[in-house]
């Protein structure tokens, strides 16, 4: 066997296996999908045959017999089967389209469970976005994947079954015809070659389009990512105060015109292809009238079987067409369902452990850094290196540094969003990537630089659920000092934020998007408390306000803070500064001011003396 053949073979092998597992998904997830689609076009199949039996029946009884009683009843037989027919396939294709909708659906939960499963460092991998991107595009806007074998499997299934259908209702001709000899040879042999053009035309021109599709597809992905910016109303301020509109248009246009170069290709290739093929069934109909009209005249045939054979064979080049094309199609979509598993097979790098947390209400819970190191998946620089330090319960502890300094790696390595490359970071003793990893999560309340609001209600951005305290909450937003925002809103927690769904939502300003974030943190009662650049979005007063109070806000938990201002150190009994992905000092404010050559003293000394200034 040749290397080309051997990999053929496995390629088929491969997509046997793909198509195993794609089918059973639809299977266990969407029932009786695939049953009720397969019904609709097995109905679909059977009504052009019946038809045309019952109509050749009746043409015989019209220049047969005439008989009334039997010319009622083909009459009968041909309208009612055709209208029972038609409305069981309209009735399995309202099925099938309500159960559509279901399994669409179903498509965006598996995709949000597996968003929610994936480890926190692939979400930040620009691989994975790039697959997700693709995969999603040709999920649900190409309808590639699951839904192209919905649809293409009925199809292909029902095509092969109208074909043996059609060489049953051709098969009389042959019978009746075989002693012309030569005759009979040269028009099989003709009939043979035309549904071969016709089918092996349409299978080119499909994959053409296939081909062309795919890489509009791919091209589209890139599109999609510019027409995300333009969909953003916040960055319409950018768009018009540095013109990037301009350019993103131009951007767009060069995607389009790929695009629009990609169909002319597909017309040059498509439409000489569809037309041969379409000229080629005509063709082999047109040879089947010679030799049916030439039967009949003989009288070997009858005048209904003459449309019987013609017709039939007529659907048989159609039915090859439609097979041919379905059969390329679900070769090719191999291609997209590979992708498709890729994503839903991302592995979880990160150690999930089964030892739950102790629940401990005095809040006894010691975090310590031993010999950690961490670098960037991808990288070969170290983000941190060799941080030793333990935290004490309760304690208010201050992450100083300067940009790039590693606070904010700290930050997702407490969190366990990422775990050390080298070093272990243990909870009272314990390797916390032993614990449960849920279970760890919920000992931590975060506000990141990055956070995020939703468009939901007030109430449900802090409590982060459909049913919550409305007590608690209050309280969290009035330590967080949003007492008079919530005062002045008629819905009270009720309110929506923003307007993408609900026109009545309200805007808020970035300073009190972040006491929002702020009151979500607090509500949640974690042990530990974790504030990156809390304060940023806060002008200095409402900044001091917050300090004010800071023991209010966090209570007796644990509290590390991250920030570029040097003032909320005073706020903190310990206070931590990184430099250069190393932990270099450790103290109080008072001790770290005294080493006047210390990075804390230069960080301090520097905004001091620019307040000064202004």
């Amino acid at each position: 066997m040749s290397a080309t053949e051997k990999k053929e073979k496995g390629k088929v092998r491969k997509i046997l296996r793909i198509y195993k597992r794609s089918l059973g998904i639809l299977h266990r997830e969407f029932g009786g999908y695939m049953g009720a689609a397969i019904l609709k076009w097995v109905l679909a199949v059977c009504s052009p045959y019946w038809s045309i039996w019952f109509s050749a029946r009746l043409l015989d009884e019209i220049f047969g017999d005439r008989s009334a009683g039997t010319l009622v009843l083909y009459a009968a037989l041909l309208l009612g089967g055709t209208l029972a027919l038609d409305f069981c396939r309209e009735f399995f294709g309202v099925l099938a389209d309500h159960r559509k909708f279901e399994f669409s659906e179903k498509q965006n939960m598996i995709f949000a469970e597996k968003m929610m499963e994936l480890d926190y460092s692939l979400l930040e991998e620009e691989k994975t976005h790039m697959l997700l991107r693709r995969v999603v595009r040709e999920t649900f806007n190409d309808g590639k994947n699951l839904e192209t074998i919905r649809r293409c499997l009925p199809e292909f299934l029902s095509s092969l079954a109208a074909m043996g259908l059609s060489v049953a209702m051709v098969w009389e001709l042959l019978q009746r015809t075989w002693d012309y000899g030569i005759l009979t040879l040269l028009f099989v042999a003709l009939t043979a070659l035309g549904i071969w053009i016709s089918g092996k035309c349409a299978a080119s021109a499909s994959r053409a389009e296939l081909d062309c599709n795919r890489s509009i597809s791919e091209n589209c992905v890139q599109r999609d990512c510019y027409l995300d910016y333009f969909n953003r109303y916040e960055r319409g301020k950018e768009i018009r105060i540095f013109r990037f509109g301009r350019l993103m248009i131009d951007k767009l246009l060069a995607t389009h015109h790929f695009n629009d170069r990609a169909l002319d290709r597909r017309a040059r290739k498509t439409v000489p292809l569809y037309g041969i093929s379409g000229l080629t069934q005509e063709g082999t109909v047109a040879l089947a009238y010679c030799l049916t009209g030439f039967a009949a005249l003989m009288g070997r045939i009858t005048v209904g079987g003459m449309t019987q054979y013609t017709r039939s064979i007529d659907q048989f080049i159609q039915n090859l067409r439609s097979c041919w094309e379905d059969a390329v199609t679900l070769w090719y979509n191999a291609d997209y369902l590979e992708r498709y598993f890729e994503y839903l097979d991302m592995p979880s790098r990160m150690k999930k452990g089964c030892l739950p947390v102790e629940k401990r209400v005095d809040g006894e819970y010691r975090i310590a850094f031993e010999h950690v190191s961490f670098c960037y998946p991808g990288s070969v620089t170290y983000a941190l290196r060799d941080i030793n330090m333990e935290f004490q319960i309760g304690e208010k502890m201050a992450v100083v540094g300067m940009n790039g300094s590693g606070k904010s790696t700290f930050i997702k390595l407490l969190c366990r969003l990422y775990d050390p490359t080298e070093g272990v970071i243990t909870l009272n003793g314990i390797d916390i990537r032993r614990y449960n990893y849920q279970e760890y999560l919920s000992l931590f309340s975060v506000v990141f630089q990055d956070f995020k609001l939703l468009s939901f209600t007030l109430g449900e951005n802090v409590a982060v659920s459909e049913e919550y305290s409305g007590e608690r909450v209050r309280d969290a937003l009035e330590k967080a000092g949003l007492e008079e925002f919530l005062q002045r809103r008629e819905n009270g927690l009720s309110t929506v934020l923003y307007r993408d769904f609900d026109n009545d939502g309200i805007e808020v300003s970035g300073g009190e998007a972040q006491k929002i974030a702020l009151a979500r943190a607090v509500c949640k009662g974690a042990p530990f408390v974790l504030l990156d650049e809390p304060t940023a979005a806060l002008d200095p007063r409402a900044e001091y306000e917050i300090y004010r109070r800071f023991n209010d806000l966090v209570a007796d938990r644990t509290t590390v803070y991250i920030s570029h201002r040097m003032s909320s150190c005073r706020f903190c009994g310990d206070i931590a500064v990184f430099h250069e992905g190393r932990m270099v000092q450790r103290g109080s404010h008072e001790s770290l001011m005294e080493e006047k050559d210390g990075k804390y003293y230069e960080l301090w000394t520097a905004q001091a003396q620019y307040y000064q200034k202004e």
